[in-house]
């Protein structure tokens, strides 16, 4: 059964407790832009208050709210307010977003979610519904302001924008730029026995899947094409097959018409790459042999096809 990055799997935090806690500091991640193949960043906007708004092109609450922010978002941009979008949309209404912001003129950043940093460090702790608003101060403290769904909400998102934005910007910027960290080691015989480590694909751009007989369908297809469509253009993929018979590993990749290499997996590598005993996930790691992305999550009507595409054009471009 899929794993479920909304609501079924959030439980819903709040970040108003006790006087004596602090807001917790916002944290860098990095998305996909839903117009283009940028990869967009919290830390792409240094000192100005950022309002992550985490919205669905077919929310209702979503349609009848974004005029109000789009005139929000005109008033106070001067003023050092940046709206960062995300899109909670998945593949079967995806390809409404284009339509959706030229109708509202929206102009601010808007990314795709790609289940990565942003599902596993932010979204849990807001309820996960849309539309939802995170506020990051200029000092980089994150608050959970609800969801936009009432009068009383709108006037609770305004108040807590104004307010972060009389706050002076600090000296330095508030949020790291998350440096992208080196892959772990990587030494693993294929079907066949021969044995690859990282250094095998060291100088080009890798995409790594790790897989099962139970997970292999999640993105299996996905990762096959983009092996077809750009490893003349230098990307080159990787499977790695976590604890299946060899039979069934091959049958996977029949399935799927994957023609790329696919490793017997082990538990170290599992435990050095995933971090925890996960049987599916995909890391983009670029020629340098850094994590560009790492994705360990996937849901029913992902938006694979689209967001994995637009990382192996990002490691390419680098």
């Amino acid at each position: 059964m899929r794993l479920l990055a909304n609501l079924a799997v959030f439980v819903s935090l709040t970040l108003h407790g006790a006087a004596e806690d602090a807001a917790p500091v916002a944290r860098d991640f990095s998305l996909p832009s839903a117009r283009d193949n940028r990869l967009l960043r919290l830390s792409d906007h240094p000192g100005k208050v950022v309002l992550i708004h985490w919205w669905r092109s077919s929310c209702s609450f979503c349609r009848k709210g974004d005029p109000k922010l789009v005139a929000l978002e005109k008033e106070l941009r001067d003023k050092g307010l940046v709206v960062f979008g995300i899109s909670d949309d998945t593949a079967d209404t995806v390809a409404a977003i284009p339509d959706y912001l030229k109708n509202l003129e929206i102009t601010w950043p808007v990314a795709l979610n790609d289940q990565g940093e942003f599902i596993r460090d932010v979204l849990p702790k807001g309820k996960g519904e849309t539309p939802g608003n995170y506020l990051v101060s200029r000092t980089g403290e994150l608050t959970w302001l609800g969801l936009d769904r009432t009068p009383e909400d709108w006037q609770k998102l305004v108040e807590a924008v104004k307010r972060a934005l009389a706050e002076p910007a600090p000296a330095a910027a508030a949020i790291v730029p998350r440096v992208p960290e080196a892959a772990p080691a990587l030494s693993l015989p294929t079907l066949d026995g021969k044995t690859l480590t990282l250094k095998d694909f060291a100088g080009k751009p890798l995409v790594i899947n790790f897989f099962n007989a139970d997970s292999s369908d999640w993105a299996g297809a996905v990762i096959a094409t983009l092996h077809k469509d750009y490893s003349e253009k230098g990307l080159q993929v990787v499977g790695i097959n976590l604890f299946d018979s060899d039979d069934d590993a091959r049958k996977c990749a029949e399935k799927h018409g994957a023609k790329y290499p696919i490793l017997r997996g082990d538990e170290a590598t599992q435990t050095a790459w995933i971090g925890e005993a996960k049987g599916w996930a995909t890391f983009f790691v670029d020629a340098e042999g850094r994590i560009v992305k790492k994705i360990t999550n996937s849901i029913e009507n992902g938006l694979e096809a689209v967001v994995f595409r637009r990382y192996a054009e990002i490691l390419l471009a680098k």
